[in-house]
């Protein structure tokens, strides 16, 4: 059987996706998965039909996809799945231009502690402390599971297991508490900094136009001066996790624990 890894990202028109998952591509590449290829739901190409037939055309006949998302939802468990042929299933053989090829769909990063470790790393490289306001922004979801609201809360409850004082979390849409709302329970509690932490995985229109301007920051920026109830404070506004390396541990953990 010949191994094969595909990296699936949703696609954008702005940011930096593409080149997140080229970076982690290479990686895996460079760590000896011969057959790595990245596929992308909408709008950034390949497309993951492209990708399956080329994959397959090469003779990769198992293949692993490992979705770059935070958490599951809609896409995981139901449209990525569909454009690979395969229903609602996390594995199935499929025919690809007359062939067989097995495929396996690994969850999305989820509830793994590497995500908590890259939010505290974000902290320190902004000079945060555990004395610091600490929001860390999910974008919020409409699947029924409300997977990405409950990943956002593990990691805000894992801060405080590690002795941060003032954490709160809030979404840029669909579910609550809002920001606005954050950011008044932080400024109650009398923190003196706010780092906002986006647990998102790269940079676009949310995270540069959208959630910027609920907080009160200028586009595209590192952060700033705001104003919560009269008061101004300092917002440390981080990056998002992007192709951390300890992330690239993670996609190459889940294809070794599935191919060994």
């Amino acid at each position: 059987m010949t191994a094969g890894i595909m990296i699936v990202g949703y696609g954008t028109r702005k940011g930096n996706l593409e080149e997140i998952l080229e970076t982690q591509a290479k990686r895996l590449r460079c760590r000896g998965w011969e057959h790595v290829e990245i596929a992308y739901f909408r709008v950034s190409h390949p497309t993951i039909p492209d990708a399956l037939k080329k994959m397959a055309g090469e003779g990769v006949d198992n293949i692993i996809v490992l979705p770059y998302y935070i958490a599951e939802g809609t896409l995981t468990k139901e449209l990525i799945p569909e454009k690979l042929g395969m229903g609602h299933k996390d594995m199935a053989d499929v025919e690809v231009d007359g062939k067989t090829v097995s495929i396996y769909i690994a969850p999305a990063f989820g509830t793994d502690i590497s995500l908590t470790d890259i939010l505290c790393d974000k902290i320190a490289d902004v000079d945060g402390d555990q004395d610091c306001g600490i929001l860390i922004l999910g974008h919020g979801t409409r699947y029924q599971s409300l997977a990405n609201m409950r990943i956002i809360k593990i990691n805000a409850e894992r801060l405080k297991l590690r002795g941060y004082k003032h954490v709160t979390y809030a979404f840029n849409e669909f579910c609550e508490p809002t920001i606005k709302d954050a950011l008044d329970l932080l400024e109650k509690e009398g923190v003196k900094k706010i780092v906002a932490l986006p647990l998102f995985i790269a940079m676009g229109l949310h995270l540069g136009d959208e959630i910027p301007e609920q907080i009160g920051i200028p586009s595209y920026s590192d952060g700033g001066i705001i104003k919560v109830n009269g008061r101004e404070i300092p917002v440390a506004y981080t990056r998002p996790v992007e192709a951390d390396s300890r992330l690239t541990d993670l996609l190459s953990r889940k294809a070794s624990e599935f191919f060994n």
